[in-house]
């Protein structure tokens, strides 16, 4: 892998070994996952756990060994919102877990190569259809999701932990808002636009009412941030174009205002709109990259 595909590929899927050592289908591991893009595919969602080769080899009980194992690692990773378990799993011994596990949760992620077998699974999908399946994988469940944080959980996992009746740690909504990374933004924007225009009360040329100034910068705080999240994170590609274009439009918007009644508009004015404008282009054209190279990885082709 050259030094420009490692820079763009930086602590994506191909940071994990297994994914660089065999081929793997990526649109059957972006469907398991859930994500929306092959660049998505960070190395903070997704693990190689050893349990899934020791079901495979053994069989599943919940009190051996690698019973022990699986309900370790899932607690973790459930806890951790990891998304996608990988493994490659002797041909012969893929029944086996299919039998332990499930045949619909296993998914067949790459050809087939010396024996082995690339597969995918959902974490997340395991502990819904136990948490709804047999007496003993409901008590499997509950065991497992003993003490789980609801504070860093997602919702469809705190609701199947309930449902088997886990004794898992309940946090508070305002507790949770409070770590939602959305909530702290919205926050320290609308703190920062009720600031704003305070100072213009003391710009000399600026003749229009500084109290109108405030309250467009309060009115826009909001979909100004929405604009700027939907502009980095956006799912979809006209999300995030929506999404720059309402950014420039309310940050630009307390300003023309100050133009109309005022005059020499700070240059930094320009500067941000331009930085929203060529940024927008430039992370949507960063995405392209680290999504082809990442399929090219998985594919084997870097």
């Amino acid at each position: 892998m050259s030094d420009i595909a490692s820079l763009v590929t930086l602590r994506s899927i191909l940071d994990i070994e297994i994914a660089r050592t065999y081929q793997w289908d990526a649109a059957t591991i972006i469907t398991v996952s859930g994500v929306d893009r092959a660049g998505d595919l960070t190395t903070r969602i997704v693990e190689y756990p050893g349990a899934l080769v020791d079901i495979a080899a053994e069989g599943f009980s919940p009190h051996s060994a690698a019973g022990h194992a699986l309900s370790h690692e899932l607690h973790d990773a459930i806890q951790r919102r990891v998304r996608l378990w990988l493994a490659v799993i002797p041909s012969d011994q893929l029944p086996r877990l299919r039998d332990a596990l499930g045949a619909d949760l296993i998914h067949e992620a790459g050809a087939p190569s010396g024996g082995r077998t690339p597969i995918a699974l959902s974490p997340l999908a395991l502990l819904e259809a136990w948490a709804a399946g047999t007496d003993e994988q409901r008590e499997f469940m509950r065991v497992s999701m003993a003490g789980l944080d609801t504070l860093s959980t997602a919702s469809h996992a705190t609701r199947a932990a309930r449902a088997v009746g886990a004794s898992i740690i309940e946090r508070t909504a305002f507790l949770k808002l409070c770590r939602n990374p959305k909530f702290i933004a919205y926050v320290v924007v609308f703190v920062y636009s009720m600031a704003r225009a305070v100072p213009v009360m003391f710009v000399p040329h600026f003749r229009g009412d500084w109290r109108i100034l405030w309250l467009i910068d309060v009115i826009t705080a909001i979909p100004y941030t929405w604009g700027l999240i939907e502009m980095v994170a956006g799912q979809k590609l006209w999300h995030r174009i929506i999404g720059a274009a309402t950014a420039a439009v309310t940050f630009l918007a307390p300003y023309v205002y100050f133009l109309v009644y005022g005059r020499h508009a700070p240059a930094s004015i320009w500067v941000a709109i331009a930085c929203i404008f060529f940024g927008g282009i430039f992370l949507e054209v960063f995405r392209y990259q680290r999504d082809r190279a990442v399929k090219k990885g998985l594919a084997g082709l870097l």
